[in-house]
């Protein structure tokens, strides 16, 4: 499968899924199960916190949203953000106040990212390196499940499918099983090929914001850097890159699947895939190869433009194409998924827009009202951590935004989606 969108950082909110977020500045539901395994490493989080807000202040997205009483409720939550941190507040602490406040902002692209690794590279590829680490107190005090490991792999074996409980594979390095505790789920590692994971440890915190919709906390490494992922949706058995079993995924497209791809499938219906549209000297270089092969060959009656995986970027590379489907007036077919985000979302809307078109699959992403127009991070004084400000205004989708763009018609997950497009395109 193709690499799914990148994601990191979270937002501490419960949302509706036809309604505006309604904000839950709390952090000690996430404290509490995090027990901070760094506990010996510690930042001024008063500086950081300090900095943080003025560059939240900064974006686009705080002025168009924060005024009146949601700017005072925005003030009061700093204020006591920032009394409750110190000098020698701990990292993992500090990160998840850090998040706490951004939250306020309705604003998925807004990040704030844990930059300072404790695990090297060298580390990583040094087994005696590794080894002390093992012994090491971030490892050892890294939180634990206290249950009986065969016991509850037992119990989440009879979990419902549909069950956000229930066993998970990671690649093929760990069997993660997710399970209640309290009004927080926790990823318990089952099984482990990774010298980095133990069974019994807590890879992964995951947070009801909505119907199946969770934010999830996880470091790639224990004490080592975390990331919180943003409401992430469970579907089909699957949550971001956790899978409870190997069948065929039709939700996503396959790991040999170029980024621009034209097919002709019959007489009457194209086939079009556009997996990104990002500025990455590559993928521009492979834009500008694939339309000047193909601005001359969208001739069908229908056309499949099939946007699943596609993490957004540039509208420069999806507006010529928009303009090549209405100028030549096909039937559109828009196939999405859950990680079609950004400037996917705006180019599906667009499409949407016309009418012949016709969108399939299931919901975006929900990240694009807003954008970074450079893309910059900027480091906090700890140099423990970095924003990423968005600094683009596409404010009109903001009813778009967390939500996504939900399809006319949702696709089967056990039958191959373009089948089932070309099934519903014979239909009519």
């Amino acid at each position: 499968m193709k690499t799914l969108l990148s994601l990191s950082v979270a937002i501490f909110i419960s949302f509706s899924a036809f309604e505006k977020p309604v904000l839950s500045p709390s952090t000690s539901l996430w404290i509490n199960v995090v027990e901070v395994a760094e506990s010996q490493q510690t930042c001024d989080c008063k500086k950081d916190l300090a900095y943080i807000n003025e560059q939240v202040q900064e974006m686009v997205s705080f002025k168009k949203q924060i005024k009146g009483e949601q700017l005072k409720n925005y003030l009061r939550l700093y204020d006591d953000l920032y009394s409750s941190v110190t000098e020698e507040t701990p990292i993992a602490e500090c990160y998840l106040k850090l998040n706490t406040l951004i939250s306020m902002v309705r604003d998925k692209h807004a990040r704030i990212l844990h930059i300072k690794n404790p695990i090297t590279n060298e580390m990583l590829e040094s087994d005696s390196a590794m080894e002390t680490f093992r012994t090491s107190e971030a490892f050892l005090n890294h939180p634990k499940t206290d249950q009986d490991i065969t016991k509850l792999s037992s119990k989440l074996a009879e979990k419902e499918y549909e069950s956000i409980e229930g066993i998970y594979a990671y690649q093929d390095m760990l069997k993660i099983g997710i399970v209640k505790n309290g009004e927080i789920y926790q990823g318990v590692v089952l099984e482990s090929t990774s010298k980095n994971w133990l069974p019994g440890q807590i890879k992964y915190t995951l947070k009801p914001v909505a119907e199946n919709m969770y934010d999830v906390m996880t470091s790639d490494y224990p004490g080592g850097k975390m990331r919180i992922l943003r409401a992430l949706l469970h579907y089909d058995g699957r949550i971001w890159h956790l899978k409870k079993d190997n069948d065929e995924e039709y939700t996503h497209v396959g790991e040999d699947q170029n980024d621009w791809e034209f097919k002709q499938i019959d007489d009457y219906t194209q086939y079009v895939y556009f997996g990104s549209f990002s500025n990455a000297d590559e993928n521009v270089q492979a834009f500008e190869k694939f339309y000047e092969t193909y601005k001359e060959a969208f001739t069908a009656k229908n056309i499949i433009v099939d946007l699943r995986d596609n993490a957004g970027g540039n509208s420069k590379y999806s507006d010529p194409f928009y303009k090549i489907i209405k100028k030549n007036k096909m039937n559109v077919f828009v196939v999405t998924n859950f990680f079609t985000g950004s400037n996917g979302e705006q180019f599906t809307l667009k499409l949407k827009g016309l009418k012949n078109a016709k969108h399939l699959g299931q919901r975006t992403y929900g990240a694009l009202a807003y954008g970074s127009n450079y893309g910059k991070l900027l480091e906090t004084p700890s140099g423990e951590f970095a924003i990423y400000p968005t600094d683009m205004n596409f404010h009109k989708f903001i009813d778009y935004e967390y939500v996504g763009v939900q399809p006319e018609m949702q696709l089967d997950f056990d039958k191959d989606w373009i089948e089932q497009t070309l099934d519903i395109i014979a239909q009519q």
